[in-house]
């Protein structure tokens, strides 16, 4: 089994339809790619959802946003503090040890290294993200697998006529910019599999790699002759580099729940600032 890991930690989880095979470039639930600066109630610039770094209205006296957690209007600047502060305050005092850290493999078979958007919900810099060269000829099928724990969400209800009517966005379009009006948060990993097997082989074998149970030796020649690429989405320190990647990924998202776990956005849905639509993969 050749593995190449990252050490850089990166955010490269999306949520997308299951399917055997990914091949639509459109998606409403986008991978966050900058897990220390995103907050709900930015506005970003729509086109940023391709680049390595999204791109931010920031500005002093933005309107603030209702968060939709409590059954009165709860306005909220749209800040990170003020979201963090929100946050802490909500889970004051809860029993973290009662939450139960578990995952399961979502499995699908992409084009290519070139085509991981349809995976994640936006273009993603696979040689920034895996070190790998995206317009190289694959010379086997790729296969990548999301593990995810989702543990908190917010939502949130913007002012979109006093978003436009701000100063900061005087002669910008509003068609042009959404506001984050959806993040849950959490912990997602990811493995990319190159192999000759077939969808279904390869699915069974992540999951029973991942669950631990007892492999064939087909399975142990697969393994054997497939190349894998693994991250961990995070910007804490996690020791990629010793051990097998199934068992890195699993110790880190069945470990015990911890109040950072519900400050790291892993992903975020967005409307645009003309209409308030739903914001799709541009």
């Amino acid at each position: 089994m050749k593995v190449k890991i990252l050490i850089i930690l990166l955010n490269i989880f999306g949520l997308n339809v299951l399917a055997q095979e990914a091949d639509d470039d459109k998606d409403r639930i986008f991978t966050n790619k900058n897990i220390e600066k995103l907050y709900l109630g930015a506005i970003m610039k729509i086109s940023s959802l391709h680049a390595d770094n999204y791109e931010f209205i920031e500005a002093p006296n933005l309107p603030d946003v209702d968060y939709l957690q409590t059954t009165d209007v709860t306005l909220v600047a749209p800040t990170k503090s003020a979201m963090i502060k929100f946050i802490l305050k909500d889970i004051e005092g809860d029993d973290l040890s009662t939450i139960v850290s578990t995952s399961w493999p979502n499995t699908r078979k992409v084009a290519s290294y070139d085509k991981l958007g349809t995976f994640f919900g936006q273009k993603i810099n696979a040689e920034i993200m895996l070190a790998v060269n995206p317009k190289a000829k694959n010379s086997k099928p790729l296969y990548a697998a999301k593990f995810t724990n989702l543990i908190y969400s917010l939502d949130c209800m913007p002012d979109y006529a006093k978003a436009r009517a701000h100063t900061a966005m005087k002669g910008l379009d509003p068609k042009d910019y959404m506001y984050v009006d959806g993040i849950s948060f959490g912990r997602a990993a990811s493995i990319f599999m190159e192999s000759d097997a077939d969808y279904e082989t390869i699915k069974a074998l992540i999951e029973k790699k991942y669950l631990k149970r007892e492999l064939t030796e087909q399975d142990e020649a697969i393994l054997a002759n497939s190349t894998i690429h693994f991250q961990i989405s995070d910007t804490k320190q996690v020791d990629l580099l010793d051990g097998d990647p199934f068992e890195i990924i699993r110790d880190y998202m069945t470990s015990p729940i911890t109040k950072e776990d519900f400050l790291r956005p892993i992903w975020f849905t967005g409307s645009d600032l003309k209409d308030g639509y739903m914001v799709f993969t541009p």
